[in-house]
């Protein structure tokens, strides 16, 4: 009887040490509470000294608070994992948005370009003939005027034709370019939806600072508790420490699954960019 007692309460402060090591600065879990050496060997003493019923509790509140602050290291890890690759996805797909029909439309720019210079003595010639008629003109040169209104009525009928290709090719890129800017305006129009997730994730980052605050008070709570002996006291102050601890792993939860909804916008959005 007296060697299972003894195994008991062994059990009971290993049991107690192994989940306070989450409590402890400096341990791989990212806990929200904190505790110094010092008080946390105050504190094993303390639940090795507390009843059976109550030691129960003190340890069942221990394994709950090692449960929610292994939720909370995993959630942490997988926001940052998200929050990187949703940084590289969102950059990528802006990226490929921005390139949208970039080769069509340099294409059609160019053979507007290209039109215009190759028109351009045509042009250059009808304007001086112009002039030329204008000069014979001023001088009564009446002959030298029919002749040349000969030739510009020539070159006048060249000149349309270049001008309507060179418009046609100038709509073409026009119309190319209002295409464009619609697909990527919805394009960014449903990248926008991000946007209500982030500050989603704002307001549940606010609340967990918010909940962290209140656990230094607490701890200080319940060590004052284990030194004054206070049993009742030390299972109150675990209890609202378990409650924070939940409270702060449900919202990083939150957090993750508002980064997961952002991935989820990113891939419908990169699925309906055009391929090149």
């Amino acid at each position: 009887m007296l060697n299972a007692m003894r195994m008991n309460a062994f059990s009971s402060i290993l049991l107690a040490l192994l989940a306070f090591a989450l409590l402890i600065p400096g341990s791989a879990s990212a806990a929200s509470v904190s505790i110094s050496k010092t008080a946390e060997t105050a504190l094993t003493k303390h639940i090795a000294a507390a009843p059976a019923a109550t030691k129960d509790k003190l340890n069942a509140q221990y394994l709950a608070l090692q449960s929610y602050q292994r939720q909370e290291t995993s959630l942490d890890e997988r926001y940052k994992s998200l929050h990187a690759s949703n940084g590289q996805l969102l950059d990528a797909a802006n990226k490929r948005i921005k390139a949208i029909d970039a080769e069509k439309l340099a294409r059609l720019a160019n053979e507007a370009n290209a039109a215009r210079e190759k028109y351009k003595p045509l042009f250059d010639l009808y304007t001086s003939l112009n002039k030329r008629i204008a000069d014979a003109r001023k001088l009564k040169l009446k002959e030298l005027t029919a002749v040349l209104s000969r030739q510009a009525e020539t070159v006048k009928v060249a000149v349309q034709l270049a001008r309507a290709e060179i418009r046609m090719r100038d709509d073409a890129l026009k119309a190319a370019k209002a295409s464009t800017a619609k697909t990527v305006k919805a394009l960014k129009t449903k990248l926008a939806a991000i946007d209500p997730l982030r500050d989603q994730t704002k307001v549940a980052q606010s609340a967990v600072s918010g909940m962290k605050k209140n656990i230094p008070g607490v701890v200080k709570t319940m060590n004052a508790c284990v030194k004054s002996g206070s049993f009742a006291g030390t299972l109150e102050a675990l209890n609202a420490l378990v409650s924070s601890s939940k409270g702060i792993a449900d919202q990083k939860s939150r957090i993750v699954g508002y980064e997961n909804g952002i991935t989820a916008v990113i891939n419908g959005v990169n699925a309906q960019i055009p391929a090149k």
